[in-house]
């Protein structure tokens, strides 16, 4: 479950953001679907959370269905395809959550959002202001005062944590390539597998799983040194590899033939 893990900052910037602002003008039709398709998506994590694969595939389906730009369906559907090892299917449907994170109206939609947000902290920081300027309240007004300016406090925490989770998912997110990577292992394409955790690494070079698993992809190719030096790169990040891979590449090198005549 590290993988979902991974991902999980970013899943709360985009619930958090989703319920700050929606996209410009979307039709009726559009914004019940929307709904719908976030009310399956949770239900679908709520499977997942009691590895109920099967019931939480149904779920994510449900919500590309209902939202093909929905990002967190199609990686949630992916994660559940893992859970059934059904790692081809689970290789589509993380494509479709890189698809969707790239999308123009995706991208579109994002930077609304943000704009929104920042809107809504200006106007929420001229509000305290005031109020501040203004001096406190008196009689039964001082509650009511109080109680508003708790909450505008509130709401603005909320927006500037929602802001700083913004700033870190404004690129794809390093969890998906480490999952795609993993699908691609699975079914063999060790070359695909490479190019997705070498892709988590660039993104993110202090994650250690990647830079773990690519070790093994890095030693099945015959490449041991290079598996050995991001083995030890992934210790450094604090990551404990699986067991045996370290002894399994010191063999390798061992019984490597010597070049020397």
């Amino acid at each position: 479950m590290r993988i979902i893990a991974l991902l999980a900052g970013f899943l709360v910037a985009a619930q958090g953001v989703a319920a700050q602002s929606e996209p410009p003008s979307p039709s009726p039709a559009d914004r019940a679907a929307r709904v719908q398709a976030r009310e399956r998506l949770r239900e679908g994590q709520r499977r997942m959370a009691s590895d109920a694969f099967v019931e939480a595939a149904k779920e994510f389906e449900a919500a590309v269905a209902l939202d093909p730009l929905l990002f967190m369906g199609h990686y949630g559907l992916g994660t559940a395809l893992m859970g059934l090892k059904e790692y081809a299917a689970a290789i589509s449907a993380f494509e479709g959550a890189r698809t969707a994170f790239h999308d123009p109206v995706s991208v579109g939609n994002r930077i609304e959002t943000d704009k929104a947000r920042q809107r809504r902290i200006h106007h929420l920081r001229q509000l305290i202001a005031n109020t501040a300027a203004s001096g406190p309240a008196t009689g039964t007004g001082a509650r009511q005062e109080s109680a508003q300016g708790n909450a505008r406090h509130a709401e603005l925490q909320d927006l500037l944590r929602a802001n700083q989770e913004s700033e870190r998912v404004r690129d794809l997110p390093p969890g998906l390539s480490l999952a795609l990577g993993s699908a691609y292992f699975r079914t063999g394409h060790l070359a695909d597998a490479e190019r997705e955790y070498r892709a988590a690494i660039a993104a993110q070079p202090a994650l250690g799983e990647p830079r773990s698993n690519l070790a093994v992809v890095l030693l099945i190719t015959g490449r041991k040194a290079e598996a050995k030096e991001q083995l030890e790169l992934a210790k450094k990040t604090g990551f404990t590899p699986p067991r045996g891979l370290e002894d399994d590449i010191g063999k390798a090198l061992v019984h490597a033939p010597s070049n020397t005549p």
